[in-house]
């Protein structure tokens, strides 16, 4: 462990570099050419140590998958990485915005969620190739476009790949000031909830009626 501690701190200009470069390519959900131009980074980025595809992501930008070469014989099984390219930010927010560093923290519209992340992972697995450490399984790195949307057009891909592996490392934050790694995360579902109500005279048969407006209320 010290020596990938040891790379990462030497390596520390170098990520925050490389995590500017992500936050001034502005990629909001709704402006796919944005989220093109951001993948097209990250792609060139990397293609000197992973093999690079992209799917289509329909009325969001493309979404990206790589896979590492990384030192070790024959891979058994793989591993995923998943994140997005996405953010809540709308284009040009970087103007008011700006790429900021001080007192050991970094500034910038997407900084948190989540392209520090994928920068960190960047060099995670160029640690891993640069001291030579052997690697068992296949690592995949899925970069989605729409995350921030509810993941329309990724979702099929995030299930495919998610079946064939052994574990998935979601590139999200740590919690608080502490970093704290996540074990689970809520997740997202839709519910239809029909309430039917009993007709009563609110006067003289109140206690034979059912409000379903108040029984909707207690649903939700």
């Amino acid at each position: 462990m010290d020596s990938f501690l040891r790379y990462a701190r030497e390596k520390q200009k170098d990520i925050i570099t490389l995590i500017r470069e992500f936050i001034e390519c502005e990629s909001p959900s709704d402006h796919a050419p944005g989220v093109n131009r951001f993948v097209d980074l990250m792609a060139a980025r990397i293609r000197d140590i992973a093999k690079i595809r992209t799917y289509p992501g329909g009325e969001f930008g493309k979404h990206l998958r790589c896979e590492f070469r990384l030192p070790g014989g024959k891979k058994d099984g793989q591993i995923l990485a998943l994140g997005h390219s996405d953010t809540v930010w709308p284009l040009g927010t970087i103007r008011s915005m700006p790429f900021r560093q001080a007192r050991g923290r970094l500034w910038g519209p997407g900084v948190l969620d989540m392209k520090a992340g994928l920068a960190f992972f960047i060099f995670a697995m160029r640690a891993l190739r640069d001291l030579d450490t052997p690697v068992a399984r296949r690592v995949l790195l899925q970069v989605n476009s729409d995350e921030e949307v509810r993941s329309v057009s990724s979702r099929a891909l995030t299930e495919e790949a998610a079946r064939a592996s052994a574990a998935v490392l979601v590139l999200e934050p740590g919690t608080g000031l502490d970093g704290k790694l996540k074990t689970a995360r809520k997740g997202v579902g839709d519910y239809a909830i029909v309430v039917r109500g009993v007709a009563s005279h609110a006067g003289v048969d109140f206690s034979n009626g059912a409000s379903a407006i108040v029984e909707m209320a207690r649903q939700i």
